[in-house]
């Protein structure tokens, strides 16, 4: 055991879909567990989300398959279903996120599971959570958004909710998943025995928002902004991210844009009055910062000591020379697609490009090698192969 690997021998049995629970099996191999995913035959759904990109791959499969072997198995099949009990009879972590009765239905639920296996660390992530009026209603990140109050406080100019560019809940429930699950373990070590997790995506929306729902219900109603400026704003070739949250910011940002007049504004005099009138006030920055590039203000700004950044497009972070510092991109070279960027996670030592933490498998790639592991001989597997449980050949 290391730090660097502290999970070396941890059997994951990844029966899970999509983003939130895949990505929480990613991050326990980023720390070394030997994570099977179990797909179908055609592959996890998450395979086709935005377009194949080459093979068997899509941008986020890659992304929430690195460093998972896999087997694929037709689980409407009894011998398929009997693989994949065999998993996770065996595994000393589950995670599953199917539609509350389905993975009941195929016997893989956590009591029974538990009842071959009882010291199993079990990850049930759902959209609503397992009780109340929206438990069996289908839910993506961007419903979620919507209905977690997410989209209320991101608003455009004209003040109409926008959604995060990124499955940004699906991520942050995947973390919180793994957080749960890496916390039942080290409980396990110290003599707890097995459980049954729970994690919901409305549940990690609503975490991350703690400080919003404070704000609301001791302010009466949700304040428009947290300081003036804040926000993003055009400039003369792109767009400024700005961050002056601090009371005494107002006056250094009117004298460096020569906007005394609303400097000296009586509406303007206080930091309560310029929060409930940030609309406003930000329209009068919006017109200065036409005048210079995002780079110049970034320079002025940052002169001052405010935060701000021009807004970067991905291009641009590839090549910054902050994130080749930090090491947060390995170019791991992918089977079909040649050399991609992958983030390292925080916390996590850079892997190399050639780095199984750093790739991800094919659909099925690994299905004879871990029936092997299980004890199927070479006829068995054949046979199987000829039945449409497995995938013809190993791929």
């Amino acid at each position: 055991m290391s730090h660097e690997r502290p999970f070396a021998g941890l059997k994951v049995c990844d029966i899970s879909q999509g983003i939130s629970g895949p990505y929480c099996g990613m991050m326990l191999a980023q720390y070394g567990a030997d994570v099977v995913k179990i797909e179908g035959l055609n592959g996890d759904w998450i395979r086709n989300m935005g377009g194949r990109i080459e093979g068997d791959h899509s941008a986020q499969s890659l992304a929430m398959n690195r460093g998972k072997r896999s087997i694929a198995l037709d689980l409407k099949n009894p011998k398929g279903l009997e693989i994949a009990r065999r998993f996770a009879h065996e595994a000393d972590v589950i995670t599953q996120n199917f539609r509350p009765g389905v993975i009941e239905r195929l016997g893989l639920g956590y009591d029974d599971v538990a009842a071959a296996n009882p010291e199993v660390i079990y990850l049930t992530v759902t959209g609503f959570g397992t009780a109340g009026p929206l438990v069996n209603r289908p839910v993506t990140d961007q419903i979620m958004q919507g209905f977690s109050g997410l989209q209320s406080i991101t608003r455009d100019r004209e003040g109409v909710p926008l959604g995060v560019g990124t499955a940004i809940i699906d991520y942050i429930t995947g973390i919180y998943g793994y957080q749960a699950v890496a916390t039942a373990l080290y409980a396990r070590a110290m003599g707890s025995g097995g459980r049954h997790v729970k994690v919901s995506m409305l549940q990690a929306a609503l975490a991350v928002q703690a400080g919003q729902f404070i704000r609301h219900h001791t302010q009466g109603k949700q304040p428009p902004a947290v300081g003036v400026p804040v926000g993003v704003f055009s400039t003369k070739d792109g767009y400024l991210s700005l961050s002056s949250n601090k009371p005494t910011h107002f006056a250094e940002v009117c004298d460096l844009l020569g906007l005394n007049d609303l400097k000296n504004d009586p509406d303007y005099d206080t930091h309560q009055k310029r929060i409930w009138k940030s609309t406003e006030i930000n329209a009068e920055f919006q017109t200065a910062l036409l005048s210079k590039s995002a780079a110049e203000w970034e320079e002025k700004f940052s002169a001052l000591g405010l935060m701000c950044t021009r807004v970067n497009g991905y291009g641009d972070l590839l090549d910054h020379a902050q994130v080749k510092a930090e090491e947060i991109f390995t170019w791991a070279e992918q089977a079909d697609t040649g050399a991609i960027p992958v983030p390292n996670l925080p916390g996590v030592d850079p892997a190399t490009p050639d780095d199984a933490r750093a790739t991800s498998p094919r659909i099925g790639e690994h299905t004879q090698t871990l029936l092997a592991e299980l004890g199927y001989q070479a006829g068995d597997i054949a046979a199987l192969a000829a039945e449409k449980v497995i995938p013809p050949s190993e791929t």
